[in-house]
């Protein structure tokens, strides 16, 4: 299958995290048989930032990745954004950096859908139900929906999750207000699946959520337009100083696999996963998970492609490793 996918090239660490993601497409394609054809766009500095030729090279992508905040402020400002998912996961290797006890993150696995805006219109949170229903039916069949108490109001939320109900007649709705949720959250987390929230709850809800992985990293996101949708790490990372191969590429390794299941390839997706918890199991993480035993940029991405092409043995015996440890500077 060919795709094209276009890179928002940027400096400092938000280029080496996405060079790792940039590894993980190079495995994939050769493992499975697909061409990613890569275009590669330096844009211009705020305001601006994307010029006329950047939004025709966008227009003709099949997705595109970012890897920093930058960027992330400069698509919501340039497109018309209508949506921003972002799962977490909690792993079972990183239980220790949860705050909660493992008997409370345990099974932790949600996704927030987001409105990128306040008072989005009708349309927009169409799409983001259609999407959200689409998932639950894959999931745990479960959408929550929290909105601030508006207590005898029925919302625009409310009639639009009930219309759908009619259609996925399988899948529970729950509607909780934000102090409800964020309750829910420290005490029965594993309890959600489907969140779907407006912008001012949702960036609390999120900022809540991402505690619970032990490192916002690596968490990964896609922000959604009509006709393309950008990917890359929830907190992206600087673009200013340089960088010294110590940022975790997790949450970038992971847009992509949020990609790959856009373009209807979930095995490939759900090898990339793997090859992640993979790492992470074996004790092959960044300075933000182990600020003594930890690896480069460049390590963890040359260990996550090697999972993928079948090569790991080699380094799960620990060969060519102790040379690429990251300093503690």
């Amino acid at each position: 299958m060919k795709k094209r996918i276009t890179i928002i090239e940027e400096s400092g660490a938000a280029a080496e995290v996405m060079e790792q993601a940039v590894k993980i497409l190079n495995a994939v394609g050769e493992q499975y048989d697909h061409h990613f054809e890569i275009s590669r766009l330096a844009p211009d500095s705020p305001p601006s930032y994307f010029t006329s030729d950047d939004k025709s090279t966008i227009a003709q992508s099949d997705a595109v990745l970012f890897s920093s905040d930058t960027a992330a402020k400069a698509i919501k400002e340039a497109f018309q954004v209508f949506a921003i998912a972002q799962p977490v996961t909690v792993y079972h290797s990183l239980h220790h950096l949860s705050p909660l006890k493992n008997k409370y993150s345990d099974g932790v696995n949600l996704l927030i859908y987001q409105e990128p805006v306040a008072a989005a219109d009708e349309k927009s949170r169409q799409r983001i139900a259609q999407s959200a229903f689409e998932q639950a039916a894959a999931r745990k069949q479960k959408v929550t929906i929290v909105e601030p108490t508006n207590d005898g109001v029925t919302t625009a939320w409310q009639q639009i999750t009930a219309a759908f109900q009619k259609t996925y007649s399988t899948i529970m709705v729950e509607q909780l207000s934000v102090e409800a949720a964020i309750n829910k959250l420290l005490h029965h987390p594993a309890d959600f699946d489907i969140i779907i929230t407006d912008t001012a709850a949702g960036n609390y809800l999120f900022l809540q959520a991402a505690a619970l992985s032990g490192t916002p990293a690596m968490i990964p996101s896609v922000l959604a337009t009509e006709t393309t949708s950008f990917f890359g790490p929830a907190f992206g990372c600087s673009t200013g100083a340089p960088g010294k191969s110590q940022a975790n590429p997790v949450g970038s390794i992971l847009s992509v696999a949020m990609m790959l299941n856009l373009f209807n390839m979930p095995e490939e997706a759900h090898i990339v996963r793997t090859a992640v918890n993979w790492t992470l199991l074996h004790g092959f993480v960044a300075k933000d998970i182990d600020i003594v035993n930890n690896y480069s940029t460049s390590t963890i991405g040359d260990l996550v492609s090697d999972f993928i092409r079948g090569s790991i043995p080699g380094f799960a015996k620990g060969e060519n490793m102790a040379l690429q440890k990251s300093t503690i500077i």
